[in-house]
């Protein structure tokens, strides 16, 4: 937290003097300390959450790709103009914290043809506009991202 509040300090002062330096440091510090004693800001957690920065970029990264993907394959079956065969799929996760399981829910919702519809502990529930939509959802990358996520 100090590194990043002294760049933006010094970002923000517009010019790289000794006094901007010296008040940038102090001016960080003492936000530093203040968050640390008051606040209950821990450093290891900080620098913890940015060790998985990576992972969760892949992780969108998959998203966005699935997204553009699965619109293209929704355009593709209403030009076919075939009659849609809904489903709806139960399965498990292998995702163990809320926050992720609520996270790949999400993902699953925003890509187009699919709906989450229920979510239980581990146990999802998925609409399909058709059954091609619901191959091999329970096996999607998003879960396997996801417990990158939690390993790192």
């Amino acid at each position: 937290m100090f590194v990043i509040l002294l760049a933006l300090w010094l970002v923000f002062a517009g010019s790289l003097t000794v006094t901007n330096l010296i008040l940038g440091v102090l001016v960080a510090g003492l936000i530093t300390l203040l968050c640390t004693k008051y606040m209950g800001y821990d450093t290891k957690r900080f620098y913890g959450g940015l060790k998985k920065a990576p992972a969760v970029a892949a992780y969108l990264g998959e998203l966005l790709k699935e997204i553009v993907k699965e619109n293209f394959d929704v355009l593709r079956f209403i030009y076919r103009k075939d009659q849609p065969k809904p489903m709806l799929v139960h399965f498990r996760g292998e995702v163990q914290s809320d926050p992720l399981r609520v996270l790949v829910a999400n993902s699953i919702t925003l890509t187009p043809g699919t709906y989450t519809v229920r979510l239980e502990g581990d146990e999802y529930a998925v609409h399909a506009l058709d059954e091609y939509f619901q191959v091999d959802i329970e096996y999607s990358a998003f879960f396997k991202l996801a417990q990158k996520v939690e390993e790192s």
